[in-house]
């Protein structure tokens, strides 16, 4: 059955089958027989209940401790967390998050003490002081070969800085329609149990968000044996000198990389940052797969996403292939794609530059865009995706389908969440709560009026009528 058919014909009850469907699907296969694609369908609302004992959800609070220093030599960002930890602005401050044990039912599928904590930097920021929290669940945590799916790390994202609920889903399926390995998407409803203080409590609809690990490597790899690093640094591929200590918090691995890895990465360091035009433009195709590069930066570019690696240097995941040794992009956190993230003015980021996407000074990017086999290929994915997976009218009736499946949901977490929900899909202007360091909200436009302005933007610049517009470094502040 068609659903995005039933749901437009028959709202109300084609919601209703719907969602009893999406936890059905586990019933009828078993745990086993499910695979992550049943789980990650675009329109699919799942039902989870966490439970835990007192002693354990107050555990989980998170920790407050002091500002990690700065590392010597310029070595170190604001962004990174203390040594061997946590990343992010929230880690920068302090912030631990820790893992504690909690009893999981997820549709029908029932799992003893998996590992729950909290997680997100701004958006922990943004709701702490909330009881709607993201969550990060480790099915392997406590009890090892547990896996939902075959995966054994789910993320539940709480939007709080998307009242649209719709930009991380469709951010990430525009990526994976280019061509570039990127996480898939649903949503939950949440429901929360702690004797005494919440008795399955609903806590909100939240954005489920497949983890980046080596099941996720491995479906768009064929292997897990590479290695997996979550830089955090506005100096990507600097030359840190030998020691691969002065590289490990900065690139963050997800794993334990081998030396052969370590040797790797500190070889590209070395390289980009010593050679000349001429010499990194002859082999940096030998340390970079340069078509994914091409279209994981189209793309980052046509959604101004400023929060990433155009922006601080955070939000992606380098992969480094066990076999051709070459890194692959991965994009992660999109709840502020569509230009949604206050980096310059609105008219800035919607005529963001495709020539310098990036803000204030990148040596790494600067020095691959003068590289001719890269813009060559940046430039005709963004002539492919203008005339394809850009269309606005793809998008808008993503928007579309997805606003029919949300309003359920929402209603049931609150009618102010529902009011901004609608607001957002039918274009209108969205409030949105950034947390300490603002003033207060900020207005801002959702997807459908972002993408009709940088449709028509980047296709003025393609013609060569416009260069669009530079980002400054900072908030609010244009070029």
């Amino acid at each position: 059955m068609n659903r995005t058919v039933v749901a437009l014909a028959i709202p109300l009850l084609g919601l209703l089958t719907f969602l009893t469907h999406a936890d059905e699907l586990d019933r009828k296969s078993g745990a086993s027989g499910v695979g992550s694609g049943d789980i990650f369908r675009f329109t699919n609302v799942w039902t989870v209940h966490l439970t835990f004992t007192p002693e354990q959800w107050e555990a989980m609070e998170p920790k407050q401790g002091g500002r990690p220093q700065f590392r010597p030599g310029g070595q170190g960002s604001f962004l990174q967390g203390p040594e061997g930890g946590r990343n992010g602005i929230a880690a920068a401050f302090g912030i631990v998050f820790d893992y504690v044990r909690a009893d999981l039912e997820f549709g029908t599928n029932r799992f003893k003490d998996v590992g729950v904590r909290y997680k997100g930097n701004g958006t922990f920021l943004s709701s702490r002081e909330s009881l709607k929290r993201s969550f990060k669940l480790d099915l392997n945590q406590y009890v090892k070969g547990q896996k939902l799916a075959g995966m054994s790390q789910l993320n539940l994202h709480n939007s709080v800085r998307d009242p649209s609920f719709m930009n991380e889903a469709i951010a990430y399926r525009l990526f994976r329609d280019g061509g570039i390995p990127a996480p898939r998407t649903a949503y939950a409803k949440v429901f929360i149990t702690v004797p005494g203080e919440h008795d399955r409590q609903y806590f909100g609809l939240y954005n489920l968000v497949e983890d980046v690990g080596s099941a996720f490597v491995k479906e768009w790899f064929d292997t897990s044996k590479g290695a997996l690093f979550k830089p955090v640094t506005g100096t990507l591929f600097s030359d840190l000198g030998d020691d691969w200590k002065n590289y490990n918090q900065t690139y963050d691995p997800k794993g334990a990389p081998s030396e052969e890895q370590k040797q790797r990465v500190i070889e590209f360091c070395k390289f980009a940052s010593r050679a000349d035009d001429a010499q990194f433009a002859s082999k940096v195709a030998d340390y970079i797969e340069l078509d994914n590069f091409a279209r994981y930066m189209a793309i980052t570019a046509w959604l101004s996403d400023l929060d990433g690696i155009l922006g601080p240097g955070q939000n992606y995941y380098l992969y480094l292939h066990p076999k051709t040794h070459k890194f692959s992009f991965i994009p992660w956190d999109q709840d502020q794609a569509f230009g949604q993230f206050p980096r310059g003015t609105e008219e800035a980021r919607e005529n963001l530059s495709i020539q310098k996407p990036w803000s204030g000074e990148n040596r790494f990017l600067a020095k691959v865009f003068k590289v001719e086999a890269f813009r060559k290929a940046y430039l005709q994915r963004f002539n492919e995706f203008s005339t394809g997976i850009f269309q606005p009218e793809r998008i808008e009736k993503q928007v579309d389908e997805l606003a029919n499946i949300l309003r359920a949901p929402l209603q049931e977490e609150s009618p102010e969440k529902l009011a901004e929900m609608n607001k957002a899909a039918s274009g209108q202007k969205v409030s949105i709560s950034m947390g300490p360091g603002f003033s207060g909200p900020i207005m801002t436009k959702p997807i459908k009026p972002f993408v009709e302005a940088r449709v028509k933007s980047v296709k003025d610049q393609l013609a060569g009528k416009s260069e669009g517009q530079a980002i400054h470094p900072g908030f609010g502040r244009p070029r």
